[in-house]
């Protein structure tokens, strides 16, 4: 008598022939999407026979064969230990930009003050909603998530709904050109990557949040320069980038920024992931 568990085995291992590099995560994943239950309570169920032909769920192991992220699959993702809704037309959160997110709660915690931060290129909103979660209601920052996509834009508000209702402003325009300032932190996690690194990994997410012109740095080059005019002292800034462009990133911040503290900062893997800049206080 067929159960879950041989639901689930079956599963693994067409997922696993396909090339996916987490079958088993994947068929879990997909599964417990379709019965509407998390994985405690399908490991409970695993001796239990499937309600019906599970129709919905081989319709997403096949379309998973084909490449099709589970992210977009189920439209969502974790991220910060939150729920984030995500579609195709926004990036996927990767574990490595959490970083981001620490770094700067560490800054804002550190206030005194009403801090104004901003997320430029937020996407489906991941970094600001889940710093307005880790700060709380009651921190006084001014947190703004910006993105010239609508589209994404849309998927950042759904995300501040369910998870920071009311605590972050959205705004549609490019790069920081809207924003007058002063502002205390810029976040962002642009689009860095060159077309020759594109793989078939990378074929169902937006071209346009994945490549950037000259390089890869192009999107950062036009950025760090805004930056720079509207930081204040004490303010600070990072920014996720490509290992390879971690010398063109310290010798553009160092130029933009002459008494700034400026660093290179390695994500768990050991790669230089991150280009920070904390301008010196007035004195």
């Amino acid at each position: 008598m067929l159960t879950l568990r041989d639901v689930l085995r079956r599963a693994t291992e067409r997922l696993r022939q396909s090339g996916s590099p987490t079958p088993r995560l994947d068929a879990e994943v997909l599964l417990c999407h379709v019965l509407g239950i998390d994985r405690a309570e399908l490991y409970r169920r695993l001796p239990e026979q499937p309600p019906g032909t599970l129709e919905r769920f081989w319709e997403l192991v096949a379309r998973r064969e084909r490449g099709e992220p589970v992210a977009y699959l189920t439209g969502h993702r974790e991220f910060y230990g939150l729920d984030f809704l995500v579609t195709p037309e926004t990036l996927i959160p990767r574990p490595e930009t959490e970083f981001l997110v620490t770094w700067a709660a560490e800054r804002l915690r550190a206030r005194h003050d009403e801090p104004r931060c901003v997320d430029v290129g937020t996407g489906c909103g991941a970094i600001i909603v889940s710093l307005a979660v880790t700060l709380g209601k009651q921190h006084p920052a001014v947190l703004v998530g910006s993105d010239r996509s609508l589209a994404a834009l849309q998927v950042a508000r759904a995300n501040r709904e369910r998870l920071a209702p009311g605590r972050v402003h959205l705004v549609c325009g490019d790069l920081l050109s809207w924003c007058r300032g002063p502002l205390d932190l810029v976040v962002a996690n642009l689009p860095y990557l060159r077309p020759d690194q594109w793989h078939p990994g990378l074929a169902w997410e937006p071209a346009e949040a994945l490549f950037a012109p000259d390089e890869g740095f192009g999107w950062y080059a036009r950025l760090l320069p805004q930056v720079a005019t509207l930081l204040r002292s004490g303010g600070g800034c990072i920014v996720e980038i490509d290992p390879a462009q971690a010398e063109r990133a310290l010798s553009t911040a160092r130029s933009l920024f002459p008494h700034g503290k400026i660093a290179i900062r390695r994500d768990l893997a050991g790669l230089s992931r991150y280009l920070t800049i904390e301008l010196p206080d007035p004195t």
